[in-house]
């Protein structure tokens, strides 16, 4: 009852109904003012509420005031009277000649000292107000605000700098090589079979066609190669069949073209022919050669078989 009576006197004192403010009572004047210079302070405080500062950085909190403004920076709200961390007089900024209040900055570098979640606020004593003089001075302050520190990022260490710089290195390395080889092969060439059938010319020569891709010449060596069967032994077991060879042949073709290869058949070769009936199941090994030096570079064998010609130019049957 009694508060409520209070305010009604309060609110009549605030707004009087005829206007007229002269009979207000003094402490009436200075708590209006003090109220107004609070809420003044709370607007115009900084950081704002819940910023975030890197730690070791100074931080710089303000606020404008008809009277000075006092900051305390604390690792609690508990602790913000008696404050842990930091506090002090905010320093009066140069304002407008016409305004009533200024603007008070206090700058902590220990308040960024460690990351974490500090608390601070701002207060005053209105004994400055000019509608308090005279009277028991009494202390404002704004609500806690907070503000978050944080760490920097981890630095690498040297070693494990080093440790990247290498492995960016060996990578660089390992795709030069790579694109180098990559060229190597396209400029160098690669020989592949076209077609696994391969005539037989009624003279024993085969007619193997070859293509080579690449911008420089394909050269090395053609060989063939058929199976015989061994003949039963005494006990009338029957002994695996060996593989001999029936022909070989070198070859030379310009990049990007096909040529057909010509390989005599040997004396075996021919017979193995004519027993299978004109075709004979073969294996066809193209070695090719490191242009100029004749090391081989690439050997690879085919399945073919090879079709004995009529006189007049066709497929035996």
């Amino acid at each position: 009852m009694v508060l409520g009576a209070l305010g009604c006197v309060v609110v009549g004192f605030v707004i009087p109904a005829n206007g007229y403010t002269d009979n207000l009572p003094p402490w009436l004047f200075c708590f209006n003012d003090s109220e107004a210079d609070l809420l003044s302070l709370e607007r115009s405080l900084g950081p704002a509420n819940d910023a975030i500062v890197p730690v070791g950085a100074p931080v710089s909190f303000s606020g404008s005031s008809g009277a000075p403004v006092t900051f305390a920076v604390a690792s609690s709200p508990a602790l913000l009277p008696i404050p842990d961390i930091d506090s002090g007089a905010g320093s009066a900024q140069a304002g407008p000649e016409s305004s009533m209040s200024h603007g008070y900055t206090f700058s902590s570098s220990k308040a960024t000292a460690a990351p974490g979640t500090i608390y601070w606020d701002a207060s005053f004593s209105n004994a400055g107000l000019t509608g308090c003089e005279g009277l028991t001075p009494a202390t404002y302050t704004t609500a806690v605000r907070t503000l978050t520190v944080l760490a920097p990022p981890p630095t690498e260490t040297a070693a494990a700098v080093k440790q990247k710089q290498e492995e960016a290195a060996a990578k660089q390395q390992a795709e030069e090589a790579a694109a180098k080889k990559k060229l190597e092969e396209a400029t160098a060439g690669s020989v592949s079979l076209a077609g696994d059938n391969i005539k037989v010319q009624s003279s024993g020569e085969a007619q193997v066609k070859l293509a080579c891709t690449g911008t420089v010449t394909c050269g090395g060596e053609l060989t063939l190669s058929a199976k015989i069967a061994s003949k039963a032994s005494g006990k009338g077991k029957r002994q695996p069949a060996r593989t001999v060879r029936i022909g070989t042949a070198s070859f030379s073709i310009v990049g990007d073209a096909t040529k057909t290869v010509k390989v005599n058949l040997d004396a075996v070769g021919r017979g193995l022919l004519i027993a299978d009936h004109g075709r004979l199941n073969a294996s066809l090994t193209v070695m090719k050669s490191e242009p100029g030096v004749g090391h081989p570079i690439q050997t690879q064998t085919e399945k073919v078989q090879l079709v004995q010609q009529k006189a007049h130019g066709k497929a035996k049957k």
